[in-house]
């Protein structure tokens, strides 16, 4: 991703460069094209698949242990008004291009050459965010004189697909993502699980709690309607929250672990909860709360980092972050891996 996606708030609070190690990657791959094993392919769907100004799509597959898949979200903002809508707004990415490109731009678990990383020998789909809609939208919406293709859904299961196809038979599958990917990679779960019945399958957000000052409603998007069968919004006008999805989610998928990762005091997500009405001093509070929650299901595992830092599973932070005495890095092994974790949290988290 190539993009600041924080814009200064009127606080003043400084610019934040998510993720953006800038590269070009010389020449793309085509559509139908094979690549060797081992290497990245950039793969555009075509059909209905958009990016928010109408642009092509693309995401990227590499292919390397077929018995163990890595599906990875971006992360990519957020457009929901005419602010962070219009064009050369830093609030999201609008397009995909030679600086999402996971060959050359990507970091944590998408360095594949680092031999303490525990996905290094996965198959892996990567998936691009360009919508502004955590990869739930199926509308194209106006936001003022702005028309935006908030095709994220769309263009996620186009991905997904294709992954099917050229994975049919994983043993181990890993569901993750940063930021707007850590609710694209809870939403899609379902989708993943079913598809990969007979496969140990793991879901675990990084860095969007998804929490704000009160219940959302995504409905603009088209993102009701593409909810799960087994999830209803329980608040009025089709109002709901991540802590209710990811509860119907673990309950609906017992034998199976889903987990999410954050900073207690994460500065991006703090913004965005302030942008859509908040108070800064309540995002803590408020995802503290819902850990509590989710903790009390069986087969929901947390962690809570100290620090106000964004994203770390596609950051060297993930090999270099300890909490509780519970290194980042091994903590997602073993999840990987099918063992039990604990649930470490920083000791002023409250």
């Amino acid at each position: 991703m190539r993009k600041v996606l924080l814009l200064v708030v009127p606080a003043g609070v400084a610019l934040l460069l998510l993720g953006a190690r800038a590269a070009s990657h010389g020449q793309d791959q085509a559509a139908g094209s094979a690549a060797a094993p081992g290497e990245w392919q950039r793969i555009e769907p075509g059909g209905q698949t958009r990016c928010a100004r109408g642009g092509r799509y693309a995401f990227w597959l590499r292919k390397g242990d077929p018995k163990k898949l890595l599906v990875f979200f971006q992360g990519g903002g957020g457009c929901f008004d005419v602010t962070t809508c219009r064009p050369g707004s830093p609030w999201f990415d609008d397009r995909v291009d030679a600086f999402d490109d996971p060959a050359t731009t990507a970091g944590g678990i998408l360095t594949l050459e680092n031999p303490e990383n525990p996905f290094r020998d996965y198959s892996i789909v990567f998936i691009p965010s360009c919508t502004g809609d955590v990869h739930t939208g199926t509308r194209v919406v106006k936001y003022g004189p702005y028309r935006v293709h908030q095709m994220g859904y769309v263009n996620a299961r186009a991905a997904l697909a294709r992954a099917f196809r050229e994975f049919p038979s994983p043993e181990v599958v890993f569901v993750t993502g940063c930021s707007a990917g850590s609710v694209g990679s809870a939403f899609h779960a379902d989708a993943i699980i079913r598809r990969y019945r007979n496969a140990r399958v793991t879901q675990v957000g990084d860095s969007l709690a998804f929490v704000f000052h009160r219940p959302v409603s995504l409905a603009a998007w088209g993102t009701h309607t593409r909810f799960p069968s087994w999830f209803r919004p329980s608040h009025p006008r089709g109002r709901w929250t991540m802590t209710e999805f990811l509860t119907a989610l673990a309950k609906q998928h017992p034998q199976r672990t889903f987990a999410r990762f954050n900073h207690v005091r994460d500065g991006v997500q703090t913004q965005f909860y302030v942008a859509v009405g908040g108070k800064p001093r309540d995002f803590s509070p408020r995802l503290l709360a819902a850990e509590r929650t989710l903790k009390r299901l069986p087969n929901y595992r947390s962690y809570l980092a100290c620090g106000s830092e964004h994203c770390s599973f596609d950051r060297d932070t993930f090999y270099s972050t300890t909490t509780a005495g519970t290194r980042l890095r091994d903590w997602a092994a073993d999840l990987a891996a099918g063992r039990d974790v604990e649930c470490p949290a920083c000791r002023n988290s409250g």
